[in-house]
Parts: structure tokens; sequence; C-alpha cells
């Protein structure tokens, strides 16, 4: 007896946003949550010469806190939400990913949006103590 594989087809849709970001968007509606990767061209072929790692550094910070949660309060969070955000980097791409379930989207999309905007994220002295461990800076 011969096993095929199981194909599932997979309806992919090209949006473009109002800002004009394009993106590909799958929609499963029997999977009760939520996965986003978005990725950014570059990666640390874009430190600037002498600064290697500043992007690393940069993506350890955004973990570190937003606004008024410090590192404690911001993962207390994301584990309320049954989130994950994870950041991968590479010399030609950044990439965040995000995860969480689809009664949170509201919820989740908020926080990773207080990460994104936030302007203290590199006057927080003890998140850079943390995030640069055993890093030069």
């Amino acid at each position: 007896m011969l096993a095929l594989p199981a194909w599932a087809e997979v309806q992919i849709q090209d949006i473009t946003s109002p800002a004009g970001i394009n993106a590909w968007l799958v929609e499963e509606p029997s999977i009760p949550f939520v996965a986003l990767e978005i990725r950014f061209a570059g990666g640390a072929s874009l430190d600037a010469p002498g600064k290697r790692g500043a992007i690393n550094l940069m993506t350890a910070l955004l973990e570190e806190g937003a606004g008024d949660l410090d590192a404690r309060g911001f993962a207390r969070a994301v584990e309320e939400l049954a989130a994950s955000f994870k950041y991968g980097l590479n010399d030609d791409a950044l990439s965040i990913s995000s995860r969480f379930l689809t009664e949170n989207l509201d919820e989740a999309v908020a926080l990773k949006g207080r990460l994104a905007r936030q302007q203290e994220v590199g006057y927080r002295t003890e998140g850079i103590e943390v995030a640069a461990d055993g890093d030069i800076v």
C-alpha cells in the first residue's frame, strides 16, 4: 500500500495597507491564533562602521519594557495575552515574529505597537545593561 502525502490548498492574498505596505495574508478561521512576521531588508549589514551589534542591541532592548512597563511588566503582559514576540537578525534582514490568540488580537497588537512607538527605549539604562550583557556597546 502506498501512502500519499496530504495536500491542503492554501489561499494567499496579496494585500496593501493604507500606508502602501505590501503583504501576504493567509486566513484559516478554524485556527484560533494569529501569526505575523515582518521582515526588514538590510539587517546587521546596516550597522555603522565600528558599531557592529547596534541592531542586535536594539532588538534586545525591545523586550526590556514599553512605556510604563519595565521588562517584568512587559513579560507579564505578553504571558497574560498568551502571546509570543521574537526577533531574528542576520546580515540581510531583521525579522519580527508575533503569535497570539485571535481573541487577544487587539490587545496584543496594541502591546506590540507600544514597543514600536516608544521613544525612550534608548534611555532605559537598566535595559541596556541587561541587553548588552556579553555584547560590546
